[in-house]
């Protein structure tokens, strides 16, 4: 859609026409920054939804801590052992306990297993923990969407509405909204649930 001057100050949306003519309508700037708005409220959620899945989401990563705690302790045995292997088969080489061949083939092995285990032990000291501090960036991002939209200039919308969606569709007076992952999973589901609570509220006894 493109954006045009009427009447000297008003500004009016329309399709630009650009994959072939089509019947839609004329929109007021004004009537679809309201029409984007109601699509950011959409995936707003309140704060103890915040806190609740953000302590979920610190829970797991306490568990993932200890996942690679383990995992190192054990790769460091296996390093140390080997280490221990290397030594003793050095000075069973110096003594004469065995062959020049047999500690240059078992300690080009033992090497090679070391070095192994160093690798995986790097992987694990360096896994990315960040997964936790962006999912609850995401979820604080949702609870003030709406707010920061309210407060913000065109520009600024613009970007937040680029953060929330990969593509948005107008035609005659609607907006079809296709959210980015994780907010489309925000606005299903609270869509789903303001849907259930009409439901709960139509299926009351009357008074």
């Amino acid at each position: 859609m493109t954006g045009e001057v009427k009447k000297g100050k008003y500004i009016y949306y329309k399709c630009t026409q650009y994959k072939g003519k089509c019947d839609n309508v004329y929109v007021r700037e004004e009537k679809l920054a309201d029409l984007l708005g109601q699509i950011v409220l959409r995936v707003k959620i309140d704060e103890d939804t915040v806190s609740f899945v953000s302590k979920a989401l610190e829970e797991s990563h306490k568990d993932k801590v200890l996942f690679h705690k383990e995992a190192i302790s054990s790769l460091q045995n296996r390093y140390n052992r080997l280490q221990t292997f290397l030594d003793k088969g050095y000075e069973d080489k110096l003594s004469g306990k065995i062959s020049a061949e047999l500690w240059e083939r078992k300690s080009a092995e033992w090497n090679e297993e070391m070095s192994r285990a160093q690798v995986e032990i790097t992987k694990h000291q360096s896994a990315s923990m960040s997964y936790v501090q962006t999912g609850i960036q995401i979820l604080e991002l949702a609870n003030r969407a709406y707010d920061l939209y309210l407060a913000q200039n065109n520009f600024e919308r613009r970007r937040l509405l680029d953060i929330l969606l990969s593509n948005c569709t107008f035609y005659h007076g609607t907006l079809y909204p296709t959210y980015r992952k994780p907010f489309d999973i925000l606005a299903k589901g609270l869509q789903n649930q303001s849907m259930r609570g009409r439901r709960d509220s139509n299926s009351r006894p009357p008074a």
